[in-house]
């Protein structure tokens, strides 16, 4: 994708978050991409009446082969599941899957089919990483929350509905 994504998560009065997107070359460092996240966000927090409560750096990356190009003509972003993992430390973290496919959600609930090979194949690889190398197994990457702690288990996986913002 060829960019670096600076990511500004701005809160307001009434605890709503908004984010703002900056993007930069993707040939600079990564350390020179965080300092450059810092420095805009001083940049910024003059201009605005709400607080900056969080800094990220995303980096794009190619779409691999084999992805859905098209939506499928029922997807709707506002129908999703919610995975709500256990790190090893015993804190909460959560994931949203939007679109998630109704054919998932166990009739008469709102319950994800964990049971599901799908289903099964994504919970272990956020609870057990991924194998980046297959056959090798020397590149097990493990998930995650935002204070750095692994996660470990799934709490549930529930339907979740939101509201659209426009």
């Amino acid at each position: 994708m060829g960019v670096f994504t600076v990511v500004l998560s701005i809160k307001d009065a009434k605890n709503e978050v908004s984010t703002t997107e900056i993007n930069i070359p993707d040939t600079v460092s990564v350390a020179d991409a965080k300092a450059y996240a810092k420095e805009v966000a001083k940049l910024i927090n003059p201009l605005i009446n709400g607080a900056i409560v969080r800094i990220g750096v995303v980096l794009g990356v190619d779409l691999p082969g084999g992805l859905r190009t098209t939506p499928d003509a029922t997807s709707d972003v506002e129908e999703g599941a919610r995975f709500q993992f256990k790190t090893a430390g015993g804190f909460y973290t959560s994931c949203r899957l939007a679109t998630f496919a109704e054919s998932l959600i166990i009739a008469g609930t709102r319950s994800v089919n964990i049971a599901d090979a799908g289903v099964t194949a994504f919970v272990n690889g956020i609870t057990s990483g991924v194998d980046v190398d297959p056959g090798i197994g020397v590149n097990n990457i493990m998930a995650k929350d935002k204070r750095g702690d692994d996660i470990v288990s799934l709490e549930f996986a529930r339907e979740q509905f939101l509201s659209s913002r426009s």
